[in-house]
C-alpha cells in the first residue's frame, strides 16, 4: 500500500504531500481542480511515458515520489534493488530538457525496469493500458487464485522444471553429436597427456628447491668445503683455536667468577660452532654435481608448468580438468546408450508434465464458468445488465504455469460477440468491470492483493442507486485491500475511509492546485454537501450529506 505521496511540479500542481490510509481512500473536488493530477502522478511513478509538457510553468524539473508498504513475497533482486522491512521508495523526475531518472530504493532503474516492477505494487484500472490485469495480477493468476489450486500449479511447475532439464542435457548431447568424433579425439589426447604426466600437487615445490641445488653444485661444494676447512679441519681452525682459549682458561674459572662466566660463554660457542661443522660436512659430502639429474628435473617442471598453463593455473586445476573431461570422453564414448537413456526421461518427464498441466486445466476450466458467474452477478449489481463477461482457457503453448492461454472477454451490449477487454471504448465502463472483476475474486479469496488499487472514471455515466452499489463494492474490496478513487459522487465518497479534497487558487498570478485531508466529520459533510448541491450549499444539502455518511457507516456496521 501507499503510505506517502508527494508530487511537485506537475502541471497546475506546485506540491502535493498526502499520507493515504489504509481502505478506501476517495479524493473529490471541483471539475478542473486537479484531481486527475493525482492518477498522472501515480501513472508516472508506474512507468508511463514522461513529458516535458508535463513540467509546471517556470519550475526546472517535475518530481513524483510515493512510499511503499510492501508484502514480503515481492522482491525486485532482478533490477538491483533491495527492499529491507517491507519499504520501497519510488521517485522518479522529467527536467525540461527531457532527462529524466528513476530511483526503487535509491538504486537507479530503467523506466522499462520500475514499469515490470509497479504491475505487483500498483495497478489504475480504468486506464486501457491496464487492460490485461486486474488487482496487480494476470488473467491467468486471476483464475489460479480464484480456484485456490496452488498445489496443481505447483506440480504443474516442478514436473515443467524437470522436463526442460531433461530436454536441454538431451539437445545439448544431441548437438554433441555433430563434432562427436572431432571431440573424442581431443578429449583423448588431452587425458593421455595429463594422465601420462603422473602429477603430484606437492611435487613442484620440492623439484624447484633440488633444481636450485643442482643449478649451483659446484660452487657448493667449494664453498661448503672451504668452510668446513675453516671451521673443524686441522689444529688453526677455529675449533681449535677455541679449544685452545678455553683449556687456558679453566685453571682459575673456578676461582674468579668473571672468567667462570667468560669459560661458560665459550663453551657454549664451541657446541654451536660444532653444530655448523657437522652440517656444513654433511652439505658438503651429499651435494654432488649431477647434470644428468639437473636436465631431469628441468624437464620435469618445464612438464608442469606447460600443463598449468593448457589446462588451470595450478597442478590441482589441471587435475580438476582431467576429472571433468574423463566424465566426458566416457559419456561421449557411450553416446548411443546415453541418447538412449536421456530419451526416456526426456519423454517420461513430459509425459509427467502433460499430466499435471491437464489436471491444471481442467481446475482452471472449472474454476472460470465459476468465476464468470460471479463476475456477472456484481456486474448485474453495477447496473451493467447488459454487459457479458466470458472467460475463455485455451490451448496455448507450454510454459512452468501450464498449457492455458486465458483471456476476459466483454461484450457491452446484449448480441454483441464478446471482444477483448482492450477494446471497450468507454474508460468508466472499463473501470466498473474491473472493479466486478476484482470483487467477486476477493470474495472468494483470502488474499489480498499486493498492488494498491486505483479506480478513475469509475463514476462516470452513473448516479443515484448505482453509485451508492459502486461505494459499497469499493468499500467492500478496501476491507482486504488499499483502494485510492477519483469520484465526483457524493454516493461513492461518503463510502471512503479517507477523504482528500482538491481544489485550485489563484496566488501571485498563478493557478495552484492544494489539497487536504478530511479528518472531522463536519469536513467531510461540507465537502459531500457542496457535491450534492454546488457551492450554495442548502441546509437540505447538509442534512442529505448526514444521512449518506451514516448510511454507509451504518451499512458498514451491518456487514461486520
Amino acid at each position: 500500500m501507499i503510505t506517502y505521496l508527494k508530487v511537485r511540479n506537475l502541471a497546475i500542481v506546485e506540491e502535493f504531500a498526502i499520507e493515504p490510509g489504509a481502505g478506501l481512500n476517495v479524493l473529490t473536488g471541483e471539475t478542473g481542480a486537479g484531481k486527475s493530477l493525482l492518477i498522472d502522478s501515480l501513472e508516472f511513478l508506474r512507468g508511463a511515458r514522461g513529458s516535458t509538457e508535463m513540467i509546471r510553468g517556470g519550475a526546472e524539473k517535475m518530481m513524483a515520489e510515493a512510499v511503499f508498504h510492501l508484502p514480503k513475497s515481492i522482491e525486485f533482486e532482478e533490477i538491483g534493488v533491495e527492499v529491507e522491512d517491507g519499504e520501497l521508495i519510488v521517485k522518479r523526475e522529467i527536467a525540461t530538457n527531457g532527462r529524466g531518472r528513476v530511483l526503487m530504493n535509491g538504486s537507479p532503474v530503467a523506466v522499462r525496469d520500475l514499469a515490470a516492477a509497479m504491475d505487483e505494487v500498483l495497478e489504475i484500472h480504468g486506464q486501457h493500458e491496464s487492460h490485461h490485469r486486474v488487482a496487480g495480477q494476470s488473467f491467468r493468476e486471476l483464475v489460479d487464485d480464484y480456484a485456490g489450486h496452488d498445489a496443481l500449479l505447483d506440480a504443474t511447475r516442478t514436473s515443467y522444471r524437470e522436463w526442460t532439464r531433461a530436454a536441454d542435457e538431451l539437445r545439448t548431447l544431441t548437438d554433441a553429436q555433430r563434432d562427436r568424433a572431432l571431440k573424442l579425439d581431443l578429449l583423448r589426447y588431452q587425458v593421455e597427456e595429463i594422465s601420462a604426466a603422473k602429477l603430484d600437487p606437492t611435487e613442484e615445490e620440492s623439484l624447484r628447491g633440488e633444481k636450485s641445488i643442482l643449478a649451483n653444485a659446484r660452487e657448493m661444494i667449494e664453498a661448503t668445503s672451504g668452510a668446513f676447512a675453516l671451521v673443524d679441519d686441522d689444529e688453526s681452525s677455529a675449533l681449535a683455536q677455541l679449544g685452545r682459549a678455553a683449556h687456558l682458561l679453566q685453571p682459575l674459572s673456578r676461582e674468579v667468577t668473571e672468567l667462570g662466566q667468560v669459560a661458560e660463554e665459550l663453551q657454549d660457542a664451541i657446541y654451536k660452532l660444532q653444530d655448523v661443522a657437522r652440517t656444513l660436512g654433511n652439505l658438503s659430502e651429499s651435494v654432488r654435481h649431477d647434470p644428468a639429474r639437473l636436465e631431469e628435473v628441468e624437464d620435469r617442471l618445464v612438464t608442469i608448468e606447460r600443463l598449468k598453463k593448457k589446462y588451470g593455473g595450478s597442478a590441482e586445476a589441471v587435475l580438476e580438468h582431467l576429472s571433468r573431461i574423463q566424465d566426458e570422453f566416457e559419456r561421449l564414448s557411450d553416446f548411443e546408450s546415453s541418447v538412449e537413456k536421456l530419451q526416456r526421461i526426456e519423454q517420461s518427464s513430459s509425459e509427467a508434465y502433460r499430466k499435471a498441466a491437464e489436471k491444471l486445466s481442467a481446475s482452471r476450466k472449472k474454476a472460470a464458468q465459476t468465476f464468470q458467474q460471479s463476475i456477472q452477478t456484481e456486474l448485474n449489481d453495477l447496473a451493467m445488465e447488459r454487459t457479458t463477461v466470458r472467460i475463455v482457457v485455451e490451448t496455448g503453448n507450454e510454459s512452468a504455469d501450464g498449457i492455458d492461454r486465458i483471456d476476459i472477454l466483454i461484450a457491452p451490449n446484449r448480441g454483441e460477440e464478446p471482444k477483448p477487454m482492450q477494446r471497450i471504448a468507454s474508460g468508466g465502463e472499463l473501470s466498473r468491470i474491473q472493479l466486478a472483476i476484482a470483487a467477486a475474486l476477493f470474495k472468494a479469496s483470502t488474499h489480498a492483493a499486493a498492488a494498491t488499487l486505483v479506480f478513475d472514471e469509475i463514476d462516470a455515466g452513473i448516479g443515484g442507486r448505482v453509485a451508492e452499489v459502486v461505494g459499497r463494492k469499493l468499500q467492500e474490496l478496501s476491507a482486504k485491500n488499499q483502494v485510492v478513487c477519483v469520484t465526483h459522487l457524493p454516493q461513492i465518497a461518503s463510502f471512503g475511509t479517507t477523504h482528500f479534497r482538491v481544489w485550485k487558487e489563484d496566488a501571485a498570478g498563478h493557478t495552484r492546485a492544494r489539497i487536504v485531508r478530511l479528518d472531522d466529520d463536519e469536513a467531510r459533510v461540507g465537502e459531500i454537501a457542496r457535491m450534492l448541491g454546488g457551492e450554495q450549499v442548502s441546509q437540505s444539502a447538509v442534512t442529505h450529506a448526514r444521512e449518506l455518511l451514516d448510511n454507509a457507516r451504518g451499512k458498514t456496521a451491518k456487514r461486520r
